[in-house]
């Protein structure tokens, strides 16, 4: 029986910052140590959140199959085309006077409902065979902030966004389309000041980590990933409302994993990150830019073979935007992103950057396609029909959804139609960075493949064109009934041919939402 071994192309350092934007609540920004207002009540509770429902439909995604097994002993496809998915997010948050904050953020009964489970996509983040993918009720965020005289102090378990998102991503900003979701926690504690005093623009802040979860790590199954964030940056600090809308800085994360199954992980991480805008001549709308770049280099003997017992990860990636913005009327964007791949999984080095899943690019091509295939090419290397044991590192072969070895350009626009109604048009347009190879083919076949079986020189992964209307309708008080449709449509490129060369066929999905903010 041959042992599947994965080779070394496994994107290692989705999340290797997590929560790198350290004065940076969930979802506002706020500028750290500035003076607190001595005005307002002494003790104020809100408790926003929302419900949501939808429903999703989706064609027929063929996937790869297990070489020797029977083809009726494996599923020739994911066995799945649609889905309904619900979920309950309260935000409640306690304010003391100025300088006191207790927040709390956390799912309840986040359900997902298919025709019929995903077939052989175990590792997949979310395979859609769990009625309650984190349990019934999932805290995400629980922590508490001082506004101290020398700034800003948070302990507790957080999640942040940094820059676009590409790498540490809260999981709770919305896109143009799709869904917001995932989010990688910690458990931290932080410190943010203005070095120059309260009046200055740049801002300083450390923290330590303790991961909770996160693309590769799970602390409730036994990885303990530790952490240290130093942060620098620039911002407005007389920003009193979106101070992510202006701000430069640069982070660097120091990362040491040692998972369950006793492999461990070192890595450091430096983001570059912009965040700009500049008011049209209108005075009404705005254009604004923005652009993260991210490297890492570390050491692994997570994915080791019979050829290298450590492997050298060295992998970059990056994204920029551009637009126009006026948001009573429309918003019109261009982003673009790179994320380096490994044509050669097998000489000693990981190449393959991932951006992070929460980062959500269209609705099709990355964040259905690619994540079911790779996690189908994890289940292929612990197929126990070739495998005495789990291959060494499978859980780092799906992509969760995030970009990975892959550029893309992608355009969006948003037009407001009346009071209640937004159109919402989109692309994207993508390209594998190096061949477009399955780590798991070269260890099964001798050659590289792609995750189909085919030619992996061929790097065209298609077009994908997205469309939706959107709805809010307010209710009396702060409540607003939301609601709309959104689908997609793929033309696959050769990188999805299979081994006979045959294209993979057009892809669609279509999703229909509604539910209430509060």
């Amino acid at each position: 029986m041959r042992r599947a071994s994965l080779p070394s192309s496994l994107a290692l350092v989705v999340a290797l910052a997590p929560a790198a934007a350290l004065a940076q609540p969930a979802r506002q920004t706020t500028a750290p140590a500035q003076p607190p207002a001595p005005e307002g009540p002494l003790l104020r509770i809100g408790i926003p959140g929302e419900l949501q429902l939808r429903y999703t439909a989706f064609s027929t995604y063929a996937l790869a199959t297990t070489p020797g097994v029977a083809p009726s002993a494996q599923p020739p496809n994911l066995g799945q085309n649609q889905y309904v998915e619900s979920w309950l997010r309260l935000r409640p948050e306690l304010s003391i006077g100025a300088r006191f904050k207790l927040v709390v953020h956390l799912d309840v009964a986040r359900a997902v409902v298919p025709d019929a489970p995903a077939q052989g996509v175990g590792l997949a983040r979310e395979p859609r065979t769990d009625l309650f993918p984190y349990g019934v009720v999932d805290l995400r965020q629980a922590y508490v902030e001082w506004v101290s005289p020398i700034g800003v102090i948070r302990a507790g378990q957080q999640a942040f966004n940094l820059g676009l998102g590409i790498v540490a991503n809260d999981g709770d900003h919305a896109r143009v389309f799709n869904d917001y979701r995932y989010g990688d926690l910690v458990e931290r504690v932080s410190v943010a000041t203005r070095p120059g005093g309260s009046s200055s623009n740049y801002v300083l802040a450390v923290a330590g980590d303790l991961v909770y979860r996160d693309r590769l790590v799970r602390l409730t199954e036994g990885d303990i990933a530790l952490q240290g964030v130093l942060s620098f940056f620039w911002q407005d600090h007389a920003c009193r409302a979106d101070c992510e809308r202006k701000r430069v800085g640069v982070v660097a994360t120091y990362r040491d994993v040692s998972f369950a199954n006793g492999a461990s992980l070192w890595a450091v991480l430096g983001d570059v990150f912009a965040r700009w805008e500049w008011p049209m001549p209108d005075r009404v709308g705005r254009v604004f830019a923005g652009a993260e770049v991210a490297f890492a280099y570390g050491d692994t003997d997570v994915a080791r073979t019979q050829y290298f017992s450590d492997q050298r990860v060295i992998q970059f990636g990056g994204a920029a935007e551009f637009g126009l913005e006026r948001d009573d009327r429309y918003r019109i964007a261009i982003e673009a992103g790179y994320a380096s791949g490994d044509r050669n999984p097998v000489d000693g080095d990981q190449r393959r950057f991932t951006f992070n899943p929460g980062h959500r690019v269209g609705l099709l091509m990355f964040p259905e396609v690619i994540a079911m295939q790779t996690a189908r090419s994890a289940a292929i290397a612990t197929d126990p029909a070739l495998t005495a044991r789990p291959a060494n590192g499978a859980f780092l072969l799906p992509s969760q959804g995030g970009v990975a070895g892959a550029a893309y350009i992608n355009p969006t626009a948003r037009v407001n139609v009346g009071r209640n109604f937004d159109v919402r048009a989109g692309a994207v347009i993508g390209v594998a960075t190096t061949d477009w190879v399955d780590p798991v083919s070269v260890q099964l076949y001798g050659t590289a493949r792609n995750y189909r079986g085919g030619d992996a020189s061929r790097r065209d992964l298609g077009v994908e064109l997205d469309l939706g209307l959107n709805a809010r309708f307010p209710l009396p008080g702060s409540v607003a009934l939301t609601g709309g449709v959104q689908g997609a449509v793929m033309f696959p490129g050769h990188a999805f041919d299979d081994a006979a060369g045959n294209c993979m066929g057009t892809q669609a999905l279509a999703t229909a939402r509604m539910g209430l903010t509060f």
